[in-house]
C-alpha cells in the first residue's frame, strides 16, 4: 500500500470514528474529502450512504451505496446496507434479495440475517423472518437490535410468552431503549397483562416523552381499558405513529371550532368496519360537510337518516376529484373532538338503514321459517390485526345441532372456501352482494334474520348500526373497541359480547353461544 493509500485509508477511519460517535456533519466531511482524493473508493461511497440514511434520505443513500456496489460488489456489508435502504424505501421484496446477496457472500453475517429478517417480516412472511432472527442473534449475540427484532416476530407468531422473555432480556440489556419498552409493553397488554404493559409505556414516555408511537400505543391500551380520557391526546398521534397513512390533503385540521360557513372533509382512514362505526358521531352543521368514504360502502352511507334533506352531508368515494373545501378531519378524530367517554358515547341505533326493495327481495328468498342466524367467520386476511380475530368455519357447526336453528352464511370472499357440500350453512347464491356496493344485500339479510354470530368483522358493525341483534366471538384480548371484562358493548346496545377465557381457545365460546341460542330459541318458540 503507498503511503497515499495510508493516509486515505487512516483518514477514512477518523471520519468513521466520528460517525460512531454521532457527529454526523464532521464524519460527512472527511467522507468528502476522501472522495475527493479518491473518487472511486468504494468504502467511503457506501459509508457516505450509511450516513446520509441515518439523517433520513433512503433514497439518496441508496445511489451512494449502489454505486459502492458497482465498484466493489464482492462485499457483504455494502449489500446489507442497501438492505437497510431499500426497507427504508418501503421496498421489502428488494430489500430480501440484497440481504440474500449479502449472505451469498459471507455466510454467518448476524446483521444480514437481521435485515433479511425484517424485510421477511414486512412482506408478510413471519416464519421465514423468526428464523433469520434466530439465526441473527445466534451468531451475533450482541448485534444492536437483535433481541428485540426476535421478540417483535415471536409476537408476530403468538408466541407470546417466549416474546415476553426476550424482550425482558433486551430490555435488561438496553434499559434506555424506548422502542424496546413499547414491543415489551404490546406482548404483555396480549397476555393480558395490562398492569405491567401499562408500567412499561410509562417508562418509555419517561425516555422518550413526544415519541408519537408511545404515545399511540399508551392510547390504544387507555382505549382498551375503558379510560377514553386519557386516551385521545396520544390516539391522535396515529398519523405521526405511521399506524395510519396521512392524506396530505394541503387543508387546516379541524379542531371542533365553529365552521362559519366553510366547507369540512370528513374522510374515513382506516377499515369499513370503522367507517361504519365512526359515521355515527354528529357533524358540525353551521357549514357544508363532506364525507369520504371507500367507494364499497358509498351507497350504504348514502342511507343515513336525514342523508337526502337539503344541505346534507354530501357522500364522497374515495378516488373520485374532491369537491372545493376548506377544513378536514379524519373520521375517527371525532371522538377525541368531542371528548367522548364511555358513557356518551352515541348509541342510538339504528343510525343506518337497509334499502327497502332488497330487505323485500331477501324476505322472499329466505322465508320465515326456522331460526334464521347469519354468520360470519373471516375477516380481511392481508391485514395484520386480523391475526386471532378470523375463526374457522368448523366452530360455529355446534351452533347448527340446535333443534330449530337455520346458519345462514354472510361470508364474502376470503373465507366462502371452507364452505364444503354437505355442511349444515345455508348460502345466498352467487349474486348475494355481487355488485360494486358493498354490504347492500347484507345490510337487507340482517333485516329478516332473529341473529347475526360474527367473529370481529365490519359485518358486526353493520349489524351493530342497523339495531340488529348480534354476537361477537372475541379472542382473550380483544381490539380496543370491545374493551375488557364486559358482555355488552357501550357502541351497540343490540350487541352481546363472548370472550375467550383461555388464550387461542375458541371451544369454549362457542358451547356457551350455543346454550345461550338453545335458550333464545326456546324463548322465541314459547
Amino acid at each position: 500500500m503507498s503511503d497515499a493509500s495510508r493516509q486515505i485509508d487512516a483518514h477514512l477511519q477518523y471520519g468513521k470514528r466520528l460517525h460512531n460517535a454521532g457527529r454526523l456533519a464532521e464524519a460527512g466531511q472527511v467522507y468528502q474529502q476522501v472522495l475527493s482524493a479518491a473518487p472511486l473508493h468504494a468504502e467511503a461511497m457506501d459509508m457516505m450512504g450509511v450516513l446520509i440514511l441515518q439523517m433520513g434520505q433512503p433514497a439518496q443513500a441508496l445511489g451512494w451505496i449502489q454505486q459502492a456496489i458497482g465498484i466493489s460488489g464482492t462485499v457483504a456489508d455494502f449489500h446489507v446496507h442497501r438492505a437497510h435502504a431499500l426497507l427504508a424505501l418501503g421496498r421489502p421484496a428488494d430489500a430480501v434479495d440484497a440481504s440474500r446477496a449479502a449472505l451469498r457472500l459471507k455466510r454467518g453475517h448476524g446483521e444480514a440475517h437481521q435485515t433479511l429478517g425484517r424485510a421477511l417480516s414486512e412482506t408478510g412472511d413471519y416464519a421465514g423472518a423468526l428464523k433469520e432472527f434466530r439465526d441473527a442473534v445466534r451468531l451475533s449475540p450482541d448485534l444492536l437490535d437483535g433481541l428485540n427484532d426476535l421478540g417483535t416476530a415471536l409476537h408476530h407468531a403468538n408466541r407470546l410468552e417466549e416474546a415476553a422473555q426476550t424482550l425482558a432480556r433486551a430490555a435488561a440489556r438496553e434499559p434506555k431503549e424506548p422502542s424496546i419498552l413499547l414491543n415489551l409493553s404490546s406482548v404483555l397488554k396480549s397476555l393480558g397483562r395490562f398492569e405491567a404493559a401499562e408500567t412499561r409505556l410509562m417508562a418509555a414516555r419517561h425516555l422518550a416523552p413526544g415519541d408519537p408511537r408511545v404515545l399511540y400505543n399508551h392510547a390504544l391500551l387507555m382505549l382498551l381499558l375503558g379510560r377514553f380520557e386519557a386516551a385521545w391526546p396520544g390516539w391522535e398521534q396515529r398519523f405521526r405513529a405511521g399506524a395510519v397513512p396521512d392524506r396530505g390533503l394541503g387543508k387546516p385540521t379541524w379542531r371542533g371550532e365553529k365552521l362559519d360557513g366553510r366547507t369540512l372533509l370528513i374522510h374515513a382512514e382506516q377499515g369499513l368496519g370503522d367507517t361504519i362505526q365512526f359515521c355515527r358521531f354528529p357533524f358540525p352543521t353551521d357549514g357544508r360537510v363532506l364525507l369520504e368514504v371507500q367507494p364499497r360502502i358509498a351507497r350504504l352511507l348514502g342511507g343515513r337518516p336525514g342523508a337526502t334533506r337539503p344541505g346534507a352531508t354530501k357522500i364522497v368515494r374515495m378516488g373520485e376529484a374532491l369537491p372545493p373545501f376548506d377544513l378536514t378531519c379524519p373520521l375517527m378524530s371525532l371522538p377525541a373532538i368531542l371528548g367522548t367517554t364511555v358513557d356518551s358515547i352515541p348509541s342510538d341505533v339504528p343510525y343506518l338503514a337497509a334499502e327497502p326493495e332488497a330487505v323485500a327481495r331477501w324476505h322472499a328468498r329466505l322465508g320465515a321459517h326456522g331460526f334464521r342466524v347469519g354468520i360470519v367467520w373471516q375477516g380481511n386476511p392481508s391485514r395484520r390485526e386480523d391475526g386471532g380475530r378470523s375463526i374457522r368455519l368448523e366452530h360455529y357447526l355446534p351452533l347448527a345441532a340446535v333443534p330449530g336453528v337455520r346458519l345462514i352464511s354472510l361470508q364474502k370472499d376470503a373465507g366462502v372456501e371452507q364452505l364444503a357440500p354437505g355442511i349444515a350453512v345455508e348460502t345466498l347464491g352467487e349474486d348475494f352482494d355481487s355488485g360494486p356496493d358493498g354490504f347492500i344485500d347484507t345490510a337487507a339479510v340482517m333485516m329478516s334474520l332473529d341473529l347475526v354470530i360474527t367473529s370481529d368483522t365490519a359485518a358486526a358493525h353493520l349489524a351493530g348500526a342497523l339495531g340488529r341483534p348480534v354476537w361477537v366471538a372475541l379472542r382473550a384480548v380483544p381490539d380496543w373497541r370491545f374493551m375488557v371484562g364486559r358482555a355488552d358493548s357501550p357502541w351497540y346496545p343490540t350487541m352481546r359480547l363472548f370472550r375467550q377465557t383461555a388464550r387461542d381457545e375458541w371451544g369454549p365460546v362457542f358451547a356457551a353461544m350455543r346454550d345461550a341460542l338453545a335458550g333464545l330459541v326456546a324463548g322465541s318458540d314459547g
